[in-house]
This record gives C-alpha cells, sequence and structure tokens, in this order.
C-alpha cells in the first residue's frame, strides 16, 4: 500500500482518569520531564473536550473509535456507558430478560469487543496493513492483544510496547514492528477512586508512567524508529471530589422499589450512580423503555405501592439539580430530551428541552429553557452567542462551550438518549453528594468520582510529539475523538466514515 504519510508508525498511550490540569501542573512543575518533551517538541492541548457522561464507557471506547454513542443499528457507538441493559430497538420479544453488562465485571470486560457493534471501527480495524499491537488495551478488535501477568501490573504495559521495537518477531511472524501500538494503563483509575487525585501514591504513578514512557522513547531511538513514530498521550476523563457520601440503599427500599434481577426478569428499577444517576425502568415488559405516563403512574411492586411518580420520586434523592428524559414520540433522525432543572435564582423547578436532527458529524441540537438558563451559557458572551433558537453542529458547540462548564453537552446527550441502550432517566447532584450504588448494592463510601459535565470532569490532556515532523503548537481546544484521525492522518490513512473526530491538524 502506497501511503502519504508523515510518520511509519504510531503509538498512542491512554492514561486513564488523569484531569488536564492535574497532568500539565505535574508537567511545569518538572516531574514529568518525558512528556514534557512530548509537549515542547510537539502538539499539545490542555483544553480536551472528553464526551458526556465522563465515564470510562463511553470515553475510553469513543478514544479508540473516533466515534460518540448513537443509534447502533445505522450510527454510532454502541457503548452508552459503563453499565447498561441490554434492550434493543425494536424491543425484543424474547421472553428471555434483558441481562446487565456491567465492565466493572473483568469477566465482562473483553465484551465490549462485540458490544460496540458493526457500524463503528476501533483504531486498529482502521488500518489496512501492518503488524497492530494493543498492550492492555482491552478494547483490542483488530489487534494482537498483550496483558501482563497480572492486570495491576502497569511496567508490564510499557514494557511489551518496548519489546514490540527491540524484539518484534516476539509477537509477529514477519519480525516487523508495528504500525499502531496502544498502551492502556487503567490503573491511575483505580488509584483514584480509592485513594484520591491528590494522594501520593496516584500521583506516584503518573510520574512511574512518565519514567517508562522515557525507557520507550529511548528505545525508539536505540532501535532508529524515533524520527519515523508519533507519540499520542491522552486521557479518557477527569475526576472530582463529592461533597457529600449517601447509602441510597435505605431510601429504595422506604420507596417499595426493588432492584431489577436479570435472571429472573423481576424487579422496579436498574440503577448506578455516583453523582450521576442512570435509572432503567419496564415499560409494557423489561424488555420496553417504559412512556412517561408509564412512568408518571408507575406499579411498584414493593408494599403494594401503585401509581407512584417516578420523576416525582427520583427528585426526592438529596441534592438533585438536574434531570433527563426522552419524550415519547422520538425517532433516531430528531426527536426531544426533556430538561427539569431547578433555578439557580428562585429554587423552583424548570423544564428545558433539547431538540436533535440528523446522525454522526450531520447531528444538529438546539437547548430552549424557561426561567433562568441552567447551562449558565447565557451569562458567558461567548457561549450566549449560541442560545439563538437555531440547531447548531458539534464543532459549533465545540468552539461556544468548550472554556466553561458543560461543554459540548448539548450535542451529547442526544447521543446518548438516541442509543437503545440508554436507561431512562437520568439525574445529577452535580458533585454535591456521591452514592457509588450500582445495581441494589452501595459498593463503597469514597468520594472520589467522575461522571458529571463540569470541567474537572470534562477536560483531559493531548499530546502528540516524538517525530520531528511535528509543529510546535498549543491548541486552544479539541476533542478526544479527534484522537483517531489525528494519528491515521500522520499514517497517511482515510478514517473510516463513522469517526467524528477530525484531524487537529485542521484547527487553527
Amino acid at each position: 500500500m502506497v501511503r502519504n504519510s508523515k510518520v511509519n508508525q504510531v503509538i498512542l498511550i491512554i492514561l486513564d482518569d488523569v484531569r488536564a490540569e492535574h497532568l500539565f501542573k505535574l508537567i511545569n512543575e518538572g516531574k514529568l520531564p518525558n512528556m514534557r518533551n512530548l509537549v515542547e517538541n510537539g502538539i499539545s492541548c490542555s483544553n480536551c473536550v472528553t464526551s458526556y457522561p465522563a465515564i470510562t464507557f463511553p470515553c475510553y471506547g469513543n478514544i479508540v473509535t473516533g466515534s460518540y454513542s448513537g443509534y447502533f443499528p445505522k450510527e454510532g457507538n454502541a457503548l452508552p456507558l459503563y453499565h447498561w441493559l441490554n434492550r434493543k430497538d425494536p424491543p425484543s420479544t424474547s421472553k428471555k430478560p434483558p441481562f446487565i453488562r456491567n465492565y466493572g465485571d473483568r469477566s465482562q470486560l473483553l465484551k465490549a469487543n462485540k458490544d460496540i457493534g458493526k457500524n463503528v471501527k476501533t483504531i486498529f480495524e482502521q488500518i489496512p496493513e501492518g503488524n497492530i499491537l494493543s498492550s492492555s488495551c482491552f478494547l483490542f478488535r483488530g489487534a494482537y492483544f498483550v496483558v501482563g501477568k497480572s492486570v495491576y501490573d502497569v511496567e508490564a504495559i510499557f514494557k511489551h510496547l518496548i519489546e514490540a521495537f527491540e524484539h518484534p518477531e516476539t509477537y509477529f511472524p514477519n519480525k516487523e514492528v508495528p504500525i499502531l501500538s496502544v498502551g492502556y494503563v487503567f490503573q491511575t483509575d483505580d488509584l483514584m477512586h480509592e485513594l484520591g487525585f491528590d494522594h501520593t501514591n496516584y500521583i506516584n504513578l503518573i510520574v512511574e508512567c512518565d519514567r517508562y514512557l522515557g525507557s520507550l522513547m529511548n528505545t525508539l531511538k536505540k532501535t532508529g524508529y524515533y524520527d519515523s513514530t508519533a507519540i499520542g498521550l491522552i486521557s479518557d476523563h477527569g475526576n472530582f471530589k463529592a461533597k457529600k457520601i449517601v447509602d441510597l440503599e435505605p431510601f429504595f427500599q422506604e420507596k417499595g422499589l426493588i432492584p431489577y434481577n436479570p435472571e429472573k426478569g423481576t424487579g422496579d428499577f436498574d440503577c448506578n450512580i455516583g453523582s450521576m444517576g442512570f435509572f432503567n425502568f419496564p415499560g409494557d415488559t423489561w424488555q420496553h423503555h417504559p412512556s412517561i405516563q408509564q412512568m408518571q403512574k408507575f406499579k411498584v411492586s414493593g408494599k403494594g405501592k401503585q401509581g407512584m411518580n417516578l420523576f416525582n420520586t427520583l427528585w426526592e434523592i438529596p441534592g438533585v439539580k438536574y434531570m433527563y428524559y426522552r419524550d415519547d414520540e422520538n425517532k433516531p433522525e430528531k426527536g426531544i430530551i426533556h430538561i427539569e432543572y431547578l433555578d439557580k435564582n428562585s429554587g423552583k423547578k424548570r423544564h428545558g428541552m433539547i431538540e436533535y436532527r440528523g446522525f454522526g458529524k450531520d447531528q444538529q441540537a438546539k437547548y430552549t429553557y424557561e426561567g433562568n438558563d441552567f447551562y449558565q451559557y447565557s451569562d458567558n458572551e461567548k457561549s450566549a452567542k449560541i442560545l439563538d433558537s437555531k440547531f447548531h453542529i458539534l464543532e459549533e458547540w465545540l468552539e461556544a462551550t468548550n472554556h466553561i462548564n458543560f461543554p459540548i453537552i448539548i450535542d451529547q446527550i442526544p447521543r446518548y438518549f438516541k442509543n437503545p441502550r440508554s436507561c431512562d432517566i437520568i439525574i445529577s447532584t452535580l458533585g454535591e453528594y456521591g452514592f457509588n450504588y450500582d445495581h441494589g448494592v452501595t459498593q463503597s463510601a469514597s468520594p472520589f468520582i467522575h461522571d458529571i459535565g463540569i470541567r474537572e470532569c470534562m477536560i483531559v490532556p493531548f499530546i502528540i510529539g516524538g517525530s520531528p515532523e511535528f509543529p510546535q503548537k498549543e491548541l486552544k481546544y479539541c476533542k478526544t475523538t479527534d484522537m483517531v484521525p489525528t494519528l491515521l492522518e500522520l499514517l497517511g490513512i482515510k478514517p473510516h466514515s463513522s469517526v467524528i473526530g477530525k484531524s487537529v491538524f485542521n484547527y487553527p
């Protein structure tokens, strides 16, 4: 294959759960000299917007595919969340109840390779020929996958990348170095949840990753591949510390709401909630999404209660600031997402709407509200200009909102709710409360979470350096789905049609 390429190889490092401001602070303090080398001799952005909600899946999946969640029978990534209920469109007629997918269960994690659907391709699959390596990148469809003896072995992730250039015959019969290598460091996420983003152990692990990166760069220089190799570094989402932790199990018990049992197909609801909650309820059956009326007059199996208004009930959860749910008349190509929110001045509940139309890159959305603007876009001169009651594409929302809280959220919410695997109601406390409640059980009391649309969660680092082919440039903004098309452009390869991101070489 003839390629008009700037480099011959690309390596991508994904650090899970690293906030942009934290990484660049460590770089500026001189604690990450190898990452600093990439920044000073390449392209960087400390204002890269991830996808919403800010959870490993979909964020990690969106980096690897370059696409967002969507109506996956036709377009988009089929992974809406880290946890999802397998409902389909149209609803399945199977008598077997829908299963719960939970990627936190290591036995389910590799199923993501099938779960993403057929209408998107991983970056591995978008390389038409050549050796391709995935080092602990669990979404590896199209690559040779290797993992350390222990899933917590960070050193092994980088050792595999190094060995692929020192001894490529270890992995590839043709003894050629990989065109594409991806290393996924998920252990940073584990430490952040356990200890926090400001803990010495978490910071030291990032420093350790920089040291391993230095070893990789030295190997590339020693083997003569450095000048022809691009090295990318990115994270899937940031993080925050919840102000209060509350156990929600007594709340649901008091309401008589019984958690869903996927083996029996019984129960009233399924939910996973950090500071944001994603609630599933049965419609005509558990295979069906409920209508608004069914949720307003919900038949509760516990304590013989009937006619519960689920919207009012979920507003009783401590600290709820807003709620999303889809309109009954929605179609994949157009529809309405309803927003209920607390007016910041009056304290009263107000109603807003996100309307959408179109698919993929062509999707457009507009936002209207009553009372005060919940997202406070109207308080900012730049973002206020986009509140013109007109439909706007993703790139317009990115330009208008990248610098404030809730960047690109108006584009993201419809993409989530289009997915047949999405939930029925989303709530958020905006970080005031953390619950850590999954599928009927409170998992931990850790206040260190990520999911909400504030900048602490939504802004991640984006760095590409290595080869002297790169100009030194700092981008004002970009998005995580831009990594795939950028790396492919460097290799002289056209991205798959499902890729929504664009090469950062096309940014001003």
